[in-house]
């Protein structure tokens, strides 16, 4: 029977972190300084090649409704939490950043790009668990995978969640490594954080308590004892995590507060926290509306009632393969070699490595069920963890390149050094085709339905010239001119309040994306009506007139004969555009005679 010093020990052996040796045979503080600066430099790296011609690529129509709400809200100063559109990160920081810098296609990515920028610094967070090398290639995973790149300059939430779930287990590592228990409620803020971005952080959360079990179980395996039951080897376990949680039990309610904080603080009703001030009895209500209320709201969404899911599995899931192994088939394939060496090569498997992949592997096979897009957006999610374990595998390789070179063995040198520049050479290639030469093209990997292939910026912005300068933010101004959109596709059969995105639901609104996004940014009155011969007839007692007069006319191609002719006459230009590779061709009449008119200017 074992001692219960026995079983201590077995406890202490379970629980203990197991350290990369590399770093405990550094040369000390001037090797930690240059692994720093080296993941220093990464990150700018990492900023440029996100921020660099950011405005280039027209908005996805995904991108295009959450921005007109974005506006609404800057404009109105009303917000309220809608599940449907995600959490409220992104509204909050454009409103402030738009109220600076003014709307555009740059400033609205500005979020996502530099939050996927600095997502490679948090490799810093983890070398305690890795080496110096492994280090260094997370970092480089992290800021140059085609995938990452490349949504990390959309304005989308997928990169923000995955950056700031990261972020929480970094600092929750480097909370137990340390025994900087302050560091425990900075990763609970980063968790909460990556809620505000998007509800499948509970997704997160669900498999890091999965990855975790298997983690735990693969520890109590391997420490067990000669002599000690499986019944023992638990029952240590539980004993030594039931007294670490003890110990650090004030900790961890103020993880809680601050998590709860940062949700509150975020998912509070506008302009109700703005009152606050002249009316504190407002507060109980603010909080409620803040925390039950949108948590259930939430739940109720996602979980409960969930969404239109009907599709097959497998081929989303080989859709999600197939964008892995064209666009982040280093960090899969890495990833999946890294994990197995770790796994069973390694003399003391290391929980962060087994962690990341068991954590990546659950978002191969559980996103393709629950998403409602096939492919490349969703698979952010598997390749921000992958990486970690795809940066054992690199350094692997360095390690052996580095040996072979010492023993003067040229063959393996040569191979070690060919299998890196081949690494390098798909990464670097990949993303520079995806995210800068194609970043539109149908035929481009990470491009989804609703992303217009041709730059519609110049006839956009010659749209705007003709209707008024904006004058957004000011609740006293009037609309600026008008703007018509004329089809069955585009027209919409009832006003709606621009205010309340509920309001457009099942209406053809969602057809016009992403048009009304920059249409508003002009602030344009916009009307609508099935018929091309009520822009043409100009019929008085029809009462379509007033269509006669806007100086911007949107209608799909189909209808150019009928239109074309005659505001021709009238002296409208116009250019065709194609909304995305899958859907309508539109046409885009603008009234050369109207007052500021300039004619498009195609972007260098």
């Amino acid at each position: 029977m074992p001692t219960a010093p026995a079983l201590q020990q077995h406890a202490t052996l379970v629980c203990a972190p197991i350290r990369p040796t590399d770093n405990m045979d550094s040369t000390g503080r001037d090797r930690r300084v240059v692994v720093a600066g080296a993941v220093a430099a990464v990150v700018a790296g990492a900023l440029a090649a996100r921020l660099a011609g950011l405005g280039a690529r027209p908005f996805h129509a995904d991108e295009a409704r959450v921005g007109y709400w974005i506006l609404d809200y800057h404009a109105t100063g009303a917000w309220s939490y809608r599940p449907i559109v995600h959490g409220p990160f992104l509204f909050h920081v454009n409103d402030a950043l738009f109220g600076l810098f003014g709307a555009s296609d740059a400033v609205a990515r500005a979020p996502v790009a530099v939050v996927g920028g600095l997502l490679p610094g948090v490799a810093w967070l983890f070398r305690g668990r890795l080496d110096d090398t492994e280090v260094i290639a997370l970092a480089g995973l992290l800021a140059f995978t085609p995938t990452l790149v490349y949504y990390s300059r959309f304005m989308r939430s997928d990169v923000l969640v995955a950056a700031f779930s990261l972020a929480a287990v970094g600092f929750a590592v480097r909370a137990h490594d340390t025994g900087r228990r302050w560091l425990l409620p900075v990763a609970a803020g980063w968790l909460a954080l990556a809620l505000t971005a998007k509800e499948n952080a509970l997704v997160y959360a669900a498999m890091f308590a999965g990855a975790g079990a298997l983690v735990a179980d693969r520890r109590l395996l391997t420490a067990n004892p000669r002599g000690l039951s499986w019944t023992q080897s638990l029952q240590a376990g539980v004993t030594r995590a039931a007294r670490g949680f003890w110990a650090w039990r004030r900790t961890l309610a103020a993880s809680a507060v601050v998590a709860g904080a940062v949700f509150v603080a975020f998912y509070t009703p506008r302009p109700v926290a703005g009152g606050l001030g002249a009316a504190p009895t407002r507060l109980p209500s603010a909080v409620a509306a803040g925390s039950a209320d949108a948590a259930h709201a939430l739940w109720q969404t996602w979980v409960v009632d969930g969404v239109d899911r009907d599709h097959s599995y497998i081929a989303y899931l080989v859709a999600a393969l197939r964008t892995l192994a064209t666009t982040a088939v280093v960090v899969a394939g890495g990833g999946v070699l890294g994990f197995l060496a770790e796994r069973y090569a390694a003399d003391t498997p290391r929980p962060l490595v087994l962690f990341a992949g068991y954590w990546g592997l659950a978002s191969v096979v559980v996103y393709p069920a629950i998403t409602t897009v096939a492919g490349a957006w969703s698979v952010t999610h598997a390749v921000v963890p992958l990486a970690i374990p795809a940066a054992v595998g690199i350094a692997a390789v360095v390690r052996t390149g580095h040996s072979a070179v010492a023993s003067r063995d040229t063959v393996n040198a040569a191979l070690a050094g060919l299998v890196l520049l081949a690494a390098v050479a798909q990464v670097g290639v990949v993303a520079a085709e995806t995210s800068y030469v194609t970043p539109q093209a149908g035929d481009n990997p990470l491009v989804q339905p609703g992303q217009p292939t041709s730059d519609m910026h110049p006839g956009l912005e010659s749209a705007a010239s003709v209707l008024g300068p904006s004058t957004r933010g000011d609740p006293a101004a009037e609309r600026g001119a008008g703007v018509v959109y004329v089809g069955d596709q585009f027209a919409v059969s009832s006003p709606f309040d621009r205010g309340d995105p509920a309001r457009v639901a099942g209406t053809s609104w969602f057809d016009r994306l992403p048009l009304p996004w920059y249409l508003e940014r002009a602030n344009a009155t916009v009307t609508s009506t099935p018929r091309p011969d009520a822009v043409v007839s100009c019929d008085t007692a029809a009462g379509t007139a007033s269509l006669c007069d806007a100086p911007v006319v949107i209608a799909p191609a189909t209808h150019y004969d009928e239109l074309a002719p005659t505001l021709g006459d009238r002296g409208y230009d116009s250019v065709t555009y194609e909304l995305d590779a899958d859907g309508p061709i539109i046409v885009v009449f603008v009234d050369t005679t109207a007052p500021g008119y300039e004619p498009p200017t195609p972007n260098k």
